[in-house]
C-alpha cells in the first residue's frame, strides 16, 4: 500500500510538471506568432509620439481650435470615437506635429511646411477728377496756427455762457445736418447740396466740444462746433445767411454750412462733382469723407488730394495729403460708436 501510494504521488507530480511546461510553451508561441502583436506595440508608440495626449492636441491653441483640420479632429476625438483604432493613431497628423513644434517636442523637424497666407494687393484710391464746369470757390488761406479743440488743448477753456442740455444740442445738430443747402458757385450759378450724414455732424461736434454749447476755446473756437471768427463771415457770405455763432442754432448752422462747402469743394475738384461720403463698395475707402473731416479741423488750404504715380506699377492713383490723421480716425470712430447715445 505504501508503495502504491508513493507511485501515485510520483505520477501526479510528473503530470503536473508536464502540463505546466506545455502551457508555458503555448503561451510563448502565441505571443511570438500573433500577427497583430508587434504592429500593435509599434502603433501605440507611434500614436503617443506626435501628440502626448488627446487633451494636448485639442488644446494646442485658439488657432488650432478655430480651424481644425480633419486629422486634428480625429486625433483629438479618438477617446470618444468607437471607430478610432490603432491604424488611425499611427498616422502622423499635421495638428499634432504642429503642436509639438510649438511646445518644443522632438518632432519639430517633421512638421509639414505651411504656405504663408496670400496677401491681397492694396486697392488704390481713385484718381482725382475735376468736375467739368462751374465749381465751388477755392478756400481762403489756411490759418497760421491750426485750431486745437478745447478738449485736446492744454489751455483751460472758458464758459462765457451756460451749456444747453445735451438733448437740445443733439436735436439742433440733427436738424442742421438734414437741411439741404444751395451753394453759390464760381460762375455765379448755384449747386444744391445733399443733406449731411447726421453721425458725421454729431461726431465732429463731440470731438470739438463734447457738445458743450457755451464753451470758448483759448484760440477763439466758439461753442458746439468750435466756429472760428473768420468762418462766420465767410459762411454767411457763401450761403446768404446771418448766423450768430454764440447761439446754439446759429453755431450748428455755421458748422454744417462749412461741412457742406467742404463736400462741394473736394467733390468738385477731385471727384467729378460727386458728393457721396459713404464707403466705396469696391474698395471700402472713404477718401472724400477723410478730406472733409481733416479740412474741418486743419483748414482746406492744408488738406489736398493729389494724383501720384505708383513707382512699382507706374499706375496713377490718388493720394491724400492729410496733416491730422489722428483727428480723422477719432471722428470716424465716434461716428461708429456714437457715445452721445450713452452719455445721457
Amino acid at each position: 500500500m505504501k508503495l502504491s501510494t508513493t507511485r501515485r504521488t510520483t505520477v501526479l507530480v510528473s503530470a503536473v510538471a508536464v502540463s505546466t511546461a506545455v502551457l508555458a510553451g503555448c503561451g510563448t508561441e502565441s505571443a511570438d506568432k500573433h500577427p497583430n502583436a508587434a504592429a500593435s506595440t509599434t502603433l501605440t508608440a507611434a500614436g503617443a509620439t506626435p501628440g502626448a495626449t488627446p487633451g494636448e492636441t485639442a488644446g494646442a491653441g485658439p488657432s488650432a481650435s478655430a480651424t481644425p483640420a480633419p486629422t486634428d479632429s480625429a486625433s483629438a476625438g479618438a477617446p470618444h470615437s468607437p471607430s478610432a483604432g490603432p491604424s488611425k493613431s499611427a498616422k502622423a497628423t499635421p495638428g499634432a506635429q504642429s503642436g509639438n513644434a510649438k511646445s518644443g517636442g522632438g518632432n519639430a523637424a517633421a512638421a509639414p511646411t505651411t504656405q504663408p497666407p496670400v496677401e491681397k494687393p492694396a486697392i488704390p484710391a481713385p484718381v482725382p477728377t475735376a468736375k467739368p464746369g462751374a465749381v465751388a470757390l477755392p478756400p481762403p488761406p489756411a490759418p497760421p496756427v491750426p485750431h486745437v479743440p478745447p478738449l485736446q488743448s492744454g489751455c483751460q477753456p472758458s464758459k462765457p455762457q451756460p451749456d444747453e442740455p445735451k438733448a437740445t444740442v443733439g436735436a439742433a445738430l440733427t436738424a442742421a445736418a438734414g437741411q439741404p443747402r444751395v451753394l453759390s458757385l464760381s460762375s455765379g450759378g448755384t449747386d444744391k447740396l445733399p443733406s449731411l450724414p447726421v453721425n458725421l455732424v454729431k461726431a465732429i461736434a463731440w470731438q470739438e466740444s463734447g457738445w458743450q454749447s457755451g464753451i470758448l476755446a483759448c484760440d477763439g473756437g466758439i461753442g458746439t462746433m468750435q466756429i472760428m471768427q473768420n468762418t462766420v463771415s465767410w459762411m454767411n457770405g457763401k450761403y446768404g445767411t446771418n448766423s450768430d455763432p454764440k447761439t446754439l442754432n446759429g453755431n450748428v448752422q455755421l458748422g454744417t454750412q462749412l461741412l457742406d462747402w467742404l463736400v462741394a469743394y473736394y467733390g468738385d475738384s477731385s471727384f467729378g462733382g460727386k458728393y457721396d461720403l459713404s464707403p466705396d463698395p469696391a474698395t471700402g475707402k472713404t477718401p472724400l469723407l477723410d478730406l472733409v473731416i481733416s479740412a474741418y479741423n486743419a483748414g482746406a488750404g492744408n488738406v489736398h488730394y493729389n494724383a501720384v504715380t505708383d513707382p512699382t506699377t507706374s499706375e496713377v492713383v490718388g493720394s491724400l495729403d492729410i496733416p491730422n490723421p489722428k483727428y480723422v480716425s477719432n471722428v470716424k470712430a465716434l461716428m461708429a460708436s456714437q457715445p452721445w447715445n450713452k452719455a445721457g
